[in-house]
């Protein structure tokens, strides 16, 4: 409710495709595609004038709290994220440089320069570049904005998927179902 507060009060208990794209920010085909596979319910309402899709304005928007990975930072989701990085990285420094970060994420160093200037993460100044505290850096492999990247790398696709297996075998929540692609 905190997120999506002016949402609810704009629409309605139920919603079409159309006012759902509206939410997502999506076309209505990709809206269609939703729908039609699964990935948000719906249940069709047949009246004088045809056929509707209502689609629960509940489900639209816990479909977009995950897209947008927005858990809570200290949901038990994230807590145990955060501890699979620092177990799969453990073998790392614990002050990182630009080419650590490359070679645990796959991203270039074009990619984490550009990361480092928006203040992403927090830096510290060396004579010749940045280190990067793994402790801060592992809070960013772990933020929204990282885990909703677009364009991932191979070795972040691994990651996120090693940690959904090893997270549903502790027997968490699937957070991204296996029709849901990371």
């Amino acid at each position: 409710m905190k997120y999506y507060a002016p949402i609810f009060e704009k629409y309605p208990e139920f919603v079409t495709q159309e006012q759902m794209g509206e939410i997502c920010g999506i076309c209505k085909k990709t809206a269609y595609t939703l729908v039609y596979s699964g990935k948000i319910p719906y249940t069709v309402e047949t009246n004088r004038l045809g056929r509707t899709h209502r689609i629960k304005l509940t489900d639209v928007l816990l479909y977009l709290y995950e897209k947008e990975c927005r858990q809570e930072p200290d949901s038990p989701y994230i807590i145990e994220m955060k501890s699979f990085y620092e177990k799969e990285f453990a073998g790392f420094p614990d002050l990182l440089i630009v080419k650590d970060i490359e070679d645990m994420t796959g991203f270039s160093s074009t990619c984490i320069c550009n990361w480092i200037g928006r203040k992403l993460f927090r830096t510290i100044p060396l004579k010749k570049g940045y280190g990067i505290p793994k402790c801060c850096f592992i809070d960013f492999l772990v933020s929204p904005y990282y885990r909703s990247i677009k364009n991932k790398t191979p070795l972040q696709k691994k990651h996120m998927k090693a940690f959904e297996e090893w997270w549903r075998e502790k027997g968490g929540e699937t957070i991204h179902g296996p029709e849901r692609p990371l």
